[in-house]
Formats: C-alpha cells, structure tokens, sequence
C-alpha cells in the first residue's frame, strides 16, 4: 500500500467523523392558531414553537405585536383578527421573528371575514325580485336560514343552502325577501342564522329594513 493510499483513507476518516460530530439541523420556527377562519376583531391565541429559547419574538405582517419564547423555545400570544371591510374571507398573514436570531421566521396565513354571520344583505329593492345572496362566517357543513320577522313573530322562514368551506360560505340566488308570503307594509328584522325555525337568542346575525306600500 503505497503513501498516497494511506492518507487517501485517513482524510476519508476524518471527513466521516466531522459528519457525525455536526449536530443535527434545528427545526424551523411554526405558528399555530386554533381555527381555520375568524371575524374581523376577534382575538385568538397565536402559539410558536422551535424559536430561540428565551428570545423576545417580534410578531409583523398584518397583526403586529410582541411576545416571549420560554426555556423550551415556544411562545403563546392573543392577537386579534385585523379588520376586513369587505364580507371576506380575505387571507392575512401574520409573522414571528427570532429577534436573537432573524433569519429564523415563521410565517402563518389566516382566513379572516367580516364578522360572523355575516352577509351581504341585499334586502333593498323589490321584495320578489331576483338577487344574488352572499354569506361568509356561518359554520361550515349546516343550512343558512332566513327569518322575517315583523312585530316579534316570524312571517317566513327561508333555507338558502349549506355553508362551505374553512370560513362557512354560500353564493346563491334568491329574493330579496324569500320565503314570505304576505309582504305587509312595516319595520322588518331579518334574521340569519342555522337553526330552520327562528328563536329569540339563536346565535347569528341581524339587520332591519321596511316595506312600504306602493302608491
């Protein structure tokens, strides 16, 4: 075996035993929250994890604030939904820097809609006439109901579909007053909600509108 054979081989040994002395690569930074989908405004818990221990952690894009990683590296925090004007859902994101060491972000995109029950709402017009319905916030897989009522009791109930999707949403035609068979003149309330026939104190949403008498 000549010289170069031997150190051939011993630089290959050498090279071998840095491989198994480099520690492993650290997991990359991750945010968490609890839900797919928020209003506009709620507050929600933002968890971190595989930051530097002990580090403050920046949090930037379209929330903005402040937090503290513990001994193990994690951090959670209460953020709130940034506002959305539009019915949504809009996708925000939201980010966590290391601030001992920034090149470690973690970086997290939420579904955030208007507020819950939320539609828009397109009573203005004539009462039978054909539009077209939009709801988003609604939970996902049960029916979106109408309720009309005038003078606290409900003159119609009205089933617009299912809501789909992470933020419960639903594209649909209908009338502007679906599911009403005496239009009576007066201060209407509609109301939104899941359950098929109306309750007072069902979660959901409301607004008001009158119907006149053409002349």
């Amino acid at each position: 075996m000549d010289d170069c054979t031997i150190v051939s081989r011993m630089l290959a040994g050498m090279v071998a035993g840095v491989l198994l002395l480099s520690p492993a690569a650290a997991d990359a930074a991750d945010l968490t929250v609890p839900a797919a989908c928020f209003a506009s405004g709620q507050r929600l818990t933002l968890s971190g994890t595989s930051f530097t221990p002990g580090t403050p952690i920046a949090i930037a894009g379209d929330v903005t604030g402040a937090a503290q990683a513990d001994p193990a590296g994690t951090f959670s925090t209460a953020i709130t939904a940034p506002p959305v004007a539009e019915l949504g859902p809009r996708v925000v994101t939201v980010s966590a820097v290391d601030q001992t060491n920034p090149a470690n972000v973690a970086t997290l995109r939420l579904r955030v809609v208007h507020e819950a029950f939320g539609s828009n709402r397109p009573v203005a017009g004539r009462p039978r006439e054909l539009t077209t319905w939009r709801f988003a916030g609604f939970v996902p897989g049960q029916p979106i109901y109408a309720h009309f009522v005038l003078d606290g009791r409900s003159r119609g109930d009205y089933r617009f579909g299912v809501a789909r999707g992470a933020c419960g949403t639903l594209t649909t035609r209908a009338a502007r007053v679906p599911g009403v068979s005496a239009l009576a003149p007066g201060r209407w309330t509609l109301r939104l909600d899941q359950r098929m026939t109306y309750r007072e104190g069902t979660p959901g949403s409301s607004a008001s509108f009158s119907i006149v008498r053409r002349r």
